[in-house]
């Protein structure tokens, strides 16, 4: 079953809610999609996991973040503080309509980051699966975004010579703003001139007391999260969380081949089984 629903507190957030048609549910998983994505994922990945899962009894939320997707709100004042209480908003919904004995959160890109802010505000959250996570911006350094947006450069000038693009030109459907933001090197900021990635928190320290288990999924050509396996494999080491290490061989930042997409599901779908047991 699939389900749309408006919710927050004036019904500013949109979301599809997956169900199994013909059991109860075992686990329930909120789907975060990465900074300028929507509900869909890259690729349409998160609506193939969530109704994979609900084969499976695992009940799911996909919703667009403020200012994504059909939810409303400013995409250049929403930050990170913001996405991170909607998707705690978004949990609470999804335990109140799948009655999911337990409750994960699933992250891609910078929806991990959310992912890692939610559990550290809510210790109580079940378990988290971080798909290509980055490292947070202030963890990040200056050579290594240099080399990141000189790269993302380099697809734009790639995607000139592809007819897609030009369908979207034509259709109105290319996000100027944010390819111009791109090649400038440079980050809009929000009317409050801060980086709306940054946090008002230091949320790996709030992280610092979780104990649900986390499981990591990475390509191994994924240039956008470089340093960030090796963070978070020590952080969770010297804080007592249980995790798992995956790596795609050859995939890049979000899965682009349907063979690596199938896997990382695949991983995914495996450990979340585990803990119905």
């Amino acid at each position: 079953m699939e389900k749309p629903l408006s919710f927050g507190e004036h019904n500013e957030l949109r979301g599809i809610l997956h169900l199994p048609s013909d059991q109860q549910v075992q686990v329930g998983v909120v789907f975060v999609q990465g900074w300028s994505g929507d509900r869909t994922g890259p690729h349409r990945m998160f609506v193939h996991a969530a109704r994979r899962f609900a084969g499976q009894g695992i009940g799911s939320m996909r919703f667009d973040l403020p200012g994504r997707g059909e939810s409303t709100g400013s995409p250049t004042d929403t930050d990170l503080d913001q996405m991170i209480e909607a998707t705690l908003t978004a949990a609470d919904v999804l335990e109140r309509e799948s009655k999911a004995p337990k409750t994960y959160i699933l992250g891609i890109c910078s929806g991990g980051n959310v992912a890692l802010g939610s559990a550290s505000l809510r210790k109580e959250i079940d378990g988290l699966i971080l798909w290509s996570t980055p490292l947070f911006a202030q963890f990040k350094s200056a050579g290594t975004e240099l080399v990141r947006r000189k790269r993302l450069v380099g697809e734009f000038a790639r995607k000139l010579f592809r007819r897609e693009t030009y369908s979207k030109l034509f259709g109105g459907k290319l996000n100027w703003s944010i390819i111009a933001q791109t090649l400038l090197c440079r980050e809009k900021k929000p009317s409050s001139g801060r980086n709306p990635k940054d946090s008002h928190r230091d949320i790996m320290s709030d992280l610092k007391g979780y104990r649900g288990p986390a499981l990591f999924v990475y390509g191994s050509r994924d240039h956008d999260a470089a340093g960030a396996p090796e963070f978070f494999k020590e952080f969770c080491f010297q804080n007592d969380i249980p995790v798992q290490f995956h790596k795609i061989d050859g995939a890049n930042h979000s899965f682009y081949s349907r063979v690596w997409e199938d896997e990382v599901i695949g991983l995914t779908e495996e450990w979340l089984l585990k803990r119905c047991q």
